[in-house]
């Protein structure tokens, strides 16, 4: 388990005593009756000794307190057999011996706990119960055999007694809080991890090309790419933003392989795009390119084959024109001039006129030898 987890659990078990530390209280019903009656006795004498220290020297009522102290010590003498230094070994519950190796606290910057031993929800356990008994008064210490898997408790008789009792109590609520807080923090994992992917899933959207499109014009693709996706695209020179892209479907495509892409696809007239990428490179200090952190340049342009490859050539006949005559011829000429001009095909054209047969040839992309077609035929049907 992750070091986030001894955090939180060891914290949290901070904040929880393994049992009550009022100092009034009595042993749990557990504990033997001499146990019991030995631990009033010493929680009178501490409320005893804590008053005393807050009087005056002149108060009347330190006497009454020495004597009733004396008294109560008469008392303890009584149990001499109960005083008797013993040293105990208890078992460890199996359940937190599992809970211990499946996890280590971190509590603080202490990484071993007293006596120089690792620290594990075993020694926390036992420190927790030691210093919780010490702060009624208790001179019993808990320690711990990780080789033999026992708890080795020393003190006076009674008093190991009154440990052991008070582990026993213990136990129980200490384990279920780790539990609470092992699955508290199973579930902030989670959601930390269902954070981190949904996280992923975003950049992915918003680093790569997810598009419907349905057709339309280049100019018109790329702009609605760039609304989703931040990338650099530069269109070799504006007609090419209107060439029609049919209808196509994508799904996290980077940009740069999605433009690429647009090659393959036949246009029509069978136009095809060419795509560049260029990849911005850094020289390292030992002369090596390595690319940086910024995006490429997507240069679109058409490819200058493709209008060859759709070219198409046309003779006209034009000696059953009447008007075909040298203002006539000069007029038509004109006239198909004008109309490449003004679609940027000039320089793609090809019009030859020979007078003695009265033929016009004409050779360009299919489009502009469709439209040289049409003036002809318009012009022809003019009277």
């Amino acid at each position: 388990m992750r070091h986030f987890t001894a955090i939180l659990l060891t914290t949290a078990l901070l904040a929880v005593p393994a049992i009550a530390q009022q100092s009034s209280a009595p042993s749990p019903a557990s504990a033997t009756a001499t146990t019991e009656e030995l631990a009033q006795i010493r929680a009178r004498m501490q409320a005893l000794r804590a008053e005393l220290g807050s009087l005056p020297p002149d108060s009347p009522r330190r006497q009454e307190i020495n004597e009733e102290s004396a008294r109560l010590s008469q008392q303890m003498r009584r149990f001499g057999a109960q005083t008797a230094p013993v040293t105990v070994r208890v078992p460890i519950d199996p359940s937190l011996i599992e809970i211990s190796n499946r996890t280590q606290p971190n509590i603080g910057n202490e990484p071993v706990s007293r006596g120089g031993a690792r620290r594990t929800f075993i020694t926390h356990f036992a420190d927790t119960v030691e210093a919780d008994l010490s702060a009624r008064g208790s001179q019993a210490t808990i320690g711990v055999d990780p080789a033999l898997s026992l708890f080795m408790i020393a003190g006076p008789q009674w008093q190991v007694e009154e440990a052991q009792s008070a582990m026993q109590a213990a136990l129980p609520a200490f384990l279920q809080r780790i539990r609470e807080l092992e699955e508290l923090d199973a579930n902030i994992r989670k959601s930390q991890q269902y954070g981190r992917e949904k996280d992923l899933q975003l950049q992915l959207r918003r680093s790569t090309v997810n598009i419907d499109w349905e057709g339309g014009t280049l100019g018109a693709l790329v702009k609605a790419v760039r609304s989703t996706v931040e990338c650099n695209v530069v269109l070799a020179e504006p007609s090419v933003g209107a060439l029609a892209i049919p209808a196509l479907s994508v799904n996290r495509v980077a940009p740069d392989v999605f433009f690429q892409s647009l090659q393959s696809i036949p246009l029509a007239d069978g136009r095809q795009l060419a795509v560049t990428v260029i990849a911005p490179e850094s020289k390292t200090a030992d002369g090596k390119s390595t690319s940086i952190e910024t995006l490429p340049v997507i240069v679109i342009a058409e490819r200058s084959d493709s209008r060859i490859s759709s070219s198409d050539r046309r003779v006209f006949n034009l000696s059953g024109w009447s008007g075909a005559d040298a203002a006539g011829i000069k007029k038509l000429i004109e006239a198909i001039n004008f109309a490449m001009e003004a679609n940027g095909q000039e320089s793609q054209v090809k019009v030859r006129y020979h007078e003695p047969s009265k033929i016009l040839f004409a050779k360009g992309p299919s489009d502009a030898v469709a439209l040289i077609n049409d003036i002809v035929l318009h012009l022809q049907s003019k009277k």
